[in-house]
């Protein structure tokens, strides 16, 4: 028996577009195979179908426009934003010469003064102060009034200015007074209550003015060294309370 045999004698069915197929016969199978029906054959379906190249995620020019778009809309609210209260409009120009030096002058001043009125009294507090008495030999009233007296601490005496609890009716008494030393200029009479409050107050004040030199130097609207500056204002202030203790000691 021949490997294939053309199947002539089945019939065809009425509109079949290919002729049926041959079907070999091997190992043992059937010599004459079935014919098979019509095939419904479209080569569009079997054409490779186009691959889309573009991201899930849209293409990089979509996404430049997105941010483009919310940049330039973030533009547009800040420009519409009205200015802050008190918000910087342009950029603060470094401080005169000689407004800074006049104001430097005025604060200098005022440290030396309530760095004076605190030293005294605070050496005094902290128990850097000679015993002695006073006789007090004159009062003057007014608007400051003050009180000069004698003080005898032991081995040294001196006429000194009188500050503390002391008026014109204590004139030709002696009271318990206390000073720095020799070299002082005034003697306190009264309690160590009376102290605090003498040189607390002057401590605070001082310590306000080297705090407003720092802007009134122009300081503050340096570009380049500001930090120096503002260091330089504080260091000025510690030396004048520093020279200040040193005299009243």
């Amino acid at each position: 028996m021949s490997g294939t045999h053309r199947a002539a004698d089945q019939p065809q069915s009425a509109g079949a577009d290919h002729p049926v197929p041959e079907v070999p016969a091997a190992y043992g199978a059937v010599e004459h195979a079935e014919p098979i029906g019509p095939v419904d054959w479209d080569p569009a379906e079997e054409a490779p179908r186009p691959v889309s190249q573009r991201s899930p995620l849209g293409s990089q020019a979509d996404g430049m426009a997105a941010i483009r778009a919310v940049w330039e809309r973030a533009a547009e609210t800040d420009r519409r934003r009205p200015a802050r209260p008190g918000r910087p409009q342009r950029r603060r120009e470094p401080k005169r010469l000689g407004p800074a030096l006049l104001g430097v002058l005025v604060c200098a001043c005022l440290l030396m003064f309530f760095a004076w009125a605190a030293a005294p009294a605070l050496w005094m507090s902290i128990g850097h102060a000679d015993q002695g008495t006073v006789t007090v030999t004159s009062c003057q009233d007014g608007f400051a009034p003050s009180c000069n007296g004698r003080f005898a601490a032991d081995g040294w005496s001196k006429d000194l200015a009188l500050t503390g609890e002391v008026s014109a009716a204590d004139v030709g008494t002696d009271l318990p007074a206390r000073s720095t030393g020799p070299d002082a200029h005034s003697a306190y009479v009264g309690g160590t209550g009376g102290l605090l409050l003498r040189w607390a107050p002057a401590l605070v004040l001082f310590m306000v003015v080297a705090m407003a030199m720092v802007p009134v130097s122009g300081a503050t609207r340096l570009y380049e060294g500001r930090s120096g500056a503002i260091g330089l204002c504080w260091v000025f202030a510690g030396a004048v309370l520093a020279a200040a203790l040193a005299f009243a000691w």
